[in-house]
């Protein structure tokens, strides 16, 4: 496994900053959420497979860590598993690739149609 990921400092989320980043075909990205009150801060991480953003694929997990050190540490195991996973898989074919994408814009499409105005 590869275990030279780069993933920012945490004071990066700190700041308010999102992370975006891919390793083959694992694609993911950590959003930093507040705490409110007496909840304490948090990254959430969101995995799926590639080629494609995460809006026109399907999310396999969304997870979240605690904003700390240890947290980031929880992360890193987190995506080089999930790289470990996708990457193992048979690569798909190009149209395989579009079919997947098309389907995902199609069950979007089909959600916004059924939200009230």
């Amino acid at each position: 496994m590869d275990q030279d990921l780069f993933l920012p400092v945490l004071s990066h989320f700190e700041n308010d900053n999102f992370w975006t980043a891919s390793a083959g075909r694992m694609r993911y990205r950590v959003d930093p959420v507040k705490g409110e009150g007496d909840t304490p801060s948090s990254l959430t991480a969101q995995v799926w497979e590639g080629p494609w953003r995460l809006q026109d694929s399907t999310v396999e997990e969304t997870t979240a860590f605690p904003m700390t050190e240890e947290g980031l540490e929880g992360l890193r195991d987190w995506v080089l598993a999930w790289q470990e996973k996708i990457n193992a898989r048979p690569p798909r074919s190009v149209a395989e690739t579009i079919q997947a994408r098309d389907a995902r814009r199609a069950a979007l499409a089909a959600e916004e149609a059924e939200r009230p105005e």
